[in-house]
């Protein structure tokens, strides 16, 4: 099989275990529920389904879904930017849409982010592995955001008694975990700026060492000491990850509403959200499906387990959102239309230099000279 097939199969594979995970956890959960113990009746999906829907909950949920992808658009700006990279604000949103269109729908073809990060390296070649570093860094920072997210307003609810998390030793964990990754890694971040040049310079030059990828990575070490000088840029660009996750976590909350319950008390409140919207979107963060369709649907399954709600409600809140995701994904889609072109030929020298890195080149293709 050859490295093209081979990539296909992959994003054919991606497919098959997201949605089969999917359809797993809706038959597990489609039926309702009866405790024999106490005899309540947990309503299954099909059952929810069927009940009443509140559009207007579900409108909100995409106006706060679109807000909150607006708001990291803009952080990666910011972090183009910083490098000195040359790039404009509609620029960014009109690649920030196409990104999140192939991220959405091609899980396996040419990623989102990979996209993004050519397109700005399209007319200066030299500076690919800066452009890359951009990408990789707002990942981190909306990764890291998330973290701390958890970590803060999970420790002020708990801090102020909130009664579900004092209860409950699982979340209290979660809390526990997050705060220390997140000191962990602002630690570490700070500590970057004691290093001398010399240092720098020195792992700089390791780096290099590492067949094929050293320079690429020499390169984004050095974007990262950068950023280490930029606090400002990056306390800008947490501040838009803190605004962008609280965006997130509503637009969740308003999708736990979109099938209500005769009994409200059955939901989860906002301080439980709070703590599990932001891990549920970490869990289902990891590439092995599309927009990751089935893991986050299982993922928050389990944290509603975890939270003694019905996993039901989790599964039914995250299939509400998705379709908020969806609707954002398909305005990706109207804006490629119109860059189709412009896509294609990047999709090209993604392919080519890909042949060129393993040896499948065409003998015919030749490298353009520089000017």
């Amino acid at each position: 099989m050859n490295k093209h097939a081979k990539k296909w199969f992959v994003a054919f594979l991606k497919y098959v275990v997201g949605f089969g995970l999917l359809a797993y956890v809706i038959y597990k959960y489609w039926d309702s529920k009866t405790d024999p113990q106490t005899g309540d009746i947990t309503p299954g999906i099909g059952e929810l389904l069927r009940g009443p829907i509140a559009t207007e909950w579900l409108l909100l949920a995409a106006v706060l879904m679109a807000t909150a992808a607006a708001l990291q658009l803009y952080r990666w700006y910011l972090l183009v930017r910083a490098l000195d990279l040359p790039f404009r604000v509609r620029n960014a949103y009109r690649l920030g849409l196409v990104g999140i269109f192939y991220n959405t729908f091609f899980p396996g073809s040419v990623g989102g982010d990979v996209l993004k990060a050519y397109f700005i390296a399209h007319a200066h070649p030299e500076r690919k592995a800066k452009a890359v570093a951009t990408v990789i860094a707002d990942r981190a920072m909306g990764l890291f955001g998330l973290i701390l997210f958890v970590a803060v307003l999970g420790s002020i609810a708990w801090g102020l008694g909130d009664a579900r998390l004092v209860a409950n030793p699982e979340l209290q964990w979660l809390v526990k975990l997050t705060a220390g990754i997140a000191l962990g890694s602002a630690i570490g971040f700070l500590l970057l700026g004691l290093l001398p040049q010399r240092r720098v310079d020195r792992f700089a030059g390791r780096l290099k060492w590492i067949p094929k990828l050293g320079n690429g990575l020499a390169e984004m070490w050095y974007a990262l000491v950068i950023y280490r000088q930029q606090m400002r840029v990056v306390l800008i660009g947490l501040a838009l990850s803190a605004a962008s996750h609280f965006g997130l976590v509503f637009a969740f909350h308003c999708a736990s509403r979109v099938f209500p319950p005769s009994d409200h008390t059955t939901l989860p409140t906002l301080s439980e959200h709070l703590v599990i919207a932001p891990i549920g979107f970490i869990v289902q963060a990891i590439p092995v499906s599309p927009g990751g369709v089935g893991v986050g649907e299982a993922a928050f399954a389990g944290l509603y387990k975890l939270s003694d709600r019905s996993p039901q409600r989790g599964i039914i809140a995250r299939l509400a959102l998705r379709l908020a995701e969806w609707l954002i994904a398909l305005g990706g889609y109207l804006v490629y239309l119109r860059m189709r072109s412009e896509v294609q030929e990047i999709q090209q020298e993604l392919e080519e230099e890909e042949a060129r890195a393993t040896g499948e080149a065409e003998p015919t293709a030749t490298a353009t000279p520089a000017s």
